[in-house]
């Protein structure tokens, strides 16, 4: 009787282990599923269909470099899931973040559905050219504490239909610039967020890269002294860049010589500038300053010393938040830290774009100050203002008078919003996606694999494609999110 009992006992725990194992597989497998559309019909969706839990794919017509990390360890992109569309090849230019000075980015264009980890944090959002998105890393990323851990940064040139990675290329930084794309010619910033002294931001290679975008080929570099993390605009065959060591500079796109350079005195961080009407605007640190600057020569047109008007309290995030355009207005956002200096007030910002005049200001609630970026980029749509923020609040705010319209909690938020047919899609910094009617009304919310940095989901005709710090780029189908 006694052995039978210990034959049960023994049954009954390699069932419960068996169960154990089942369980973390299916949770594992959780982790990367989603349901996503297909139909047999070309270049359509159905909603009804759904992905296979994986899809084993080959990369051995790609040029793939292994990313090989200080501690020795290695890490390949790879495919997590992947339904291949017919696509079609686009070669408008990306002439500044986002594309459009008031942030709305969509990219008239089809795309697969696939779910790709490229092992590296992204920063900002990527472009596209021809039949490929053109991704920027920036090393893989301490996910609890939000550090990138090392000082690395890639390219991946991935194909639009179906995920594969086409070719990468390493570099001995950092990439928080999104991929600028005149004419083939691929233009990136490099940098990182040390400081070599209290005005001098950026340690180790900083540098303009131009790159062949069919190959990865590097065609120049322009190197300077502090880092070049904004993204840079193009104007008139010149690339302009703001940057870590207070100076902002024009260089030949053909060949990277400098055009033209002032020093402002004070460094930029990830205020990527906006260009509108031949100037480019962009804030700095130290002292928090707005700048408008004449595009072709580099003059300074006006700015405003915002340490000055709020009588020189502790300030922050300006050099963070690329700001937006609209109708002769120009909004952007910054911080004022708390006496703890362990939290701060979110203030957006409005100003009159040709003598810099305050137009008004709105102090969105304060909340404590995250490890790096504190300002994500504001967006403007038909006279409203959209702005969220480590508050963790959704603004829709009037563009003109700076009259708060609606609100509504998201959580805390890096990134921006963006809008299609009428609909505001913004992504919390945990990855859950809210569509909201430009009421500020929900729709639908949706839990995705992406936990996204400070830029903006990509609309593309048939698709919305999600990239994070975490490294995951994931699109879904448009058609979903209408449901």
């Amino acid at each position: 009787m006694i052995r039978y009992r210990i034959v049960g006992v023994i049954l009954i725990l390699t069932i419960i282990m068996l169960s154990m194992l089942i369980i973390n597989t299916l949770d594992k497998v959780n982790i990367v599923t989603r349901t996503v559309t297909q139909n047999v019909q070309k270049n359509s969706v159905n909603i009804n269909d759904s992905l296979p839990t994986s899809t084993s794919l080959t990369l051995s017509n790609t040029s793939v470099k292994t990313l090989a990390l200080p501690n020795n360890s290695f890490a390949k992109p790879y495919v997590i899931q992947s339904i291949p569309e017919s696509t079609f090849k686009y070669y408008r230019n990306t002439v500044m973040f986002e594309e459009d000075p008031m942030h709305i980015y969509f990219v008239p264009v089809k795309s697969g559905y696939f779910i790709l980890n490229v092992t590296g944090a992204i920063i900002v959002p990527p472009s596209i050219y021809g039949d490929l998105i053109i991704v920027t890393t920036s090393g893989p990323m301490d996910l609890t504490t939000r550090t990138l851990m090392y000082d690395i940064g890639c390219i991946y040139a991935v194909n639009l239909s179906n995920g594969n990675v086409v070719w990468s290329e390493e570099f001995q930084n950092q990439i928080m610039t999104q991929p600028i794309i005149i004419n083939g010619i691929l233009i990136v910033g490099l940098g990182n967020n040390q400081f070599i002294n209290c005005t001098v931001r950026g340690t180790g290679e900083n540098a303009i890269e131009a790159i062949n975008i069919s190959n990865g080929r590097i065609l120049w570099n322009f190197t300077t002294l502090g880092e070049d993390m904004p993204t840079p605009v193009y104007y008139n065959g010149m690339i302009i860049e703001a940057n870590g060591n207070g100076e902002v500079f024009a260089l030949n796109i053909s060949n990277g010589e400098l055009v033209w350079s002032d020093n402002i005195q004070s460094y930029v961080s990830m205020s990527s500038p906006v260009l509108a009407n031949n100037v480019i605007y962009f804030g700095s640190a130290h002292p928090y300053v707005f700048w408008a600057i004449n595009a072709q020569n580099g003059k300074i047109l006006w700015y405003d010393n915002l340490s000055e008007v709020f009588n020189n309290s502790a300030l922050g995030g300006l050099d963070d938040s690329s700001p937006a355009y609209s109708n002769g207005i120009v909004v952007t956002s910054f911080t004022i830290h708390l006496n703890s200096n362990f939290s701060m007030y979110e203030i957006l910002i409005a100003m009159n774009s040709s003598n810099g005049k305050i137009l008004w200001t709105l102090n969105e609630g304060n909340a404590p100050i995250p490890p790096n970026l504190e300002s994500p980029p504001p967006v403007i749509y038909r006279g409203i203002v959209f702005h969220d923020s480590p508050v963790g609040i959704l603004y829709a705010v009037n563009l003109t008078n700076g009259k708060i319209l609606w609100t509504f909690k998201t959580g805390p938020t890096l990134s921006n919003v963006d809008i299609v047919r009428n609909l505001i899609l913004i992504q919390n910094s945990h990855g859950t996606l809210y569509i909201l009617n430009l009421k500020g009304e929900l729709i639908k919310q949706i839990i995705t694999p992406v936990q996204p940095g400070p830029g903006n989901i990509i609309v593309t005709l048939n698709s919305i494609i999600l990239v994070g710090i975490n490294g995951v780029i994931d699109t879904i189908p448009l058609q979903s999110i209408f449901e």
